[in-house]
């Protein structure tokens, strides 16, 4: 078997793994809200692509018509487990454009370790077995995006920049800041091909970010100011997760993306265009945006990923042993840091399906279709398809959904007090308590 083949071999491995990893977190009820919103989101794509949360068009918030892509599965399979199925797949196809691009830059062996190693990196495991994003198509896309260019196959390079900028608009000002650092990059080699590319994408980029302000969301019905500059309003940090700008939590955020990698990222001048998406991460306020885990590391993955490939390459270049034993650790460091300090969090969100579980499955099989239900987190991921459910209490909902027995969950914490002070005032009255899963329904008219 080649290497290429045995890449793309583990990399089938890899999303059928993460697959079954994040099937286990739904089917537990540890999935969260962002799996239920871009569930509605997708099952309305061609009927208003909207969900309850973000009170309208999800173009009102963010430029991502690459989920145009996920509506078939979805809406043949009509389950979210589509989507944690394209996320598994999304994450996985980092691997090979990340073995081609070292393959032109060191020996095949040595490229396939890149490879290996890219699909251990614990931020882009984070990214996958995070609830659904649209950011989950970052790493993968930014790869083949750098490997078209390098390999100088501009028209399928052209199709990668395309389906980058499809993801969401933070994508336009990042591969902006790429495109201007090829455009030097080309016209220092007197490469005419290869600046032209640059300078189209640098224009196309610009186009793109400009158009979803002044074109997409108002044609989507936005009249309120963009939501996103919440994580960026330093005037809030009374807000719950603000944290001031000295907090340990950035430079910890900045060390536990290098040191899997034994640091070897650094060692490319290509590890400048990650900047943009750690910027767009440590900047704000809010530190759910620099918590590793999360969807928002995506943007930068890709780039660390391909310096780390050049990196290694340097050290070949150098002594073929340093590249060896450099690829050697970082491997041992991914491991180290999958198995105990994962991003993932394996042990809070895995766990057996329990008798309870099943219970909550009937319970929420026996709701009403389209029922204006209000519920938390965990329950409202597997309410995608009813595109009046929403969450918590803040649309007055006709009924609501809890479950007690969900302990651990922030959500149910904050909700429970508030449901319990709505029936004391008459609002809202118990019709259903089944082993602790709760649903009310509301007396008054909102």
């Amino acid at each position: 078997m080649s290497a290429l083949a045995r890449i793309w071999v583990g990399a089938g491995a890899y999303a059928i793994v993460l697959f079954a990893l994040g099937m286990n977190r739904y089917q537990t009820y540890h999935s969260g809200a962002d799996l239920g919103l871009f569930t509605q989101s997708i099952a309305s794509a061609f009927h208003g692509f909207s969900n309850t949360i973000e009170g309208g068009s999800h173009f009102r918030v963010h430029f991502s018509p690459i989920l145009y892509l996920c509506a078939p599965l979805l809406l043949a399979t009509r389950s979210p487990l589509a989507l944690i199925a394209i996320a598994a797949i999304a994450g996985a196809l980092a691997g090979p454009p990340l073995f081609l691009f070292a393959r032109r830059h060191m020996p095949e062996g040595l490229a396939l370790g890149v490879a290996a190693t890219g699909l251990l990196y614990p931020p882009l495991s984070g990214v996958i077995f995070a609830d659904f994003h649209e950011n989950v198509f970052a790493p993968a896309l930014t790869l083949w995006l750098i490997w078209a260019v390098d390999a100088r196959r501009f028209r399928l390079a052209a199709l990668f920049l395309v389906l980058t900028l499809c993801i969401k608009e933070d994508q336009a000002p990042i591969l902006a800041c790429a495109a201007l650092f090829a455009f030097v990059y080309f016209a220092r080699r007197h490469e005419r091909t290869g600046t032209r590319f640059a300078g189209a994408a640098l224009v196309l980029s610009l186009a793109t970010f400009v158009a979803f302000f002044a074109i997409v969301r108002p044609l989507a019905g936005a009249t309120e100011a963009w939501s996103p500059l919440h994580f960026y309003a330093w005037s809030n940090t009374a807000d719950t997760g603000s944290t001031p700008w000295y907090s340990i939590g950035r430079p910890a955020y900045f060390l536990e993306a290098l040191v899997p990698l034994a640091f070897v990222c650094l060692l490319s001048p290509l590890f400048v265009l990650a900047l943009p998406g750690f910027a767009e991460c440590l900047f704000s306020h809010d530190s759910v945006t620099y918590t590793m885990g999360q969807h928002y590391a995506a943007p930068w993955i890709g780039y660390v990923l391909a310096a780390f490939a050049l990196g290694v390459a340097r050290l070949y270049a150098r002594r073929s042993n340093l590249a060896v034993l450099a690829l050697r650790t970082a491997i041992v460091l991914c491991v180290a840091n999958l198995a105990f300090a994962s991003p993932t969090h394996w042990g809070h969100y895995l766990g057996a399906r329990t008798a309870h579980d099943r219970l909550v499955d009937r319970e929420l099989a026996m709701l009403p279709p389209a029922l204006d239900v209000g519920t938390h987190d965990e329950l409202f991921a597997h309410l995608g398809f009813d595109p009046n459910a929403s969450l918590g209490l803040g649309r007055e909902p006709e009924a609501v959904l809890i479950d007690r027995n969900d302990r651990t969950s922030y959500w149910v914490e904050r909700l429970g007090p508030i449901l319990e002070q709505d029936v004391a005032d008459g609002r809202y009255r118990l019709v259903r308590d089944v082993d602790g899963v709760e649903r009310y329904e509301r007396v008054e008219a909102p």
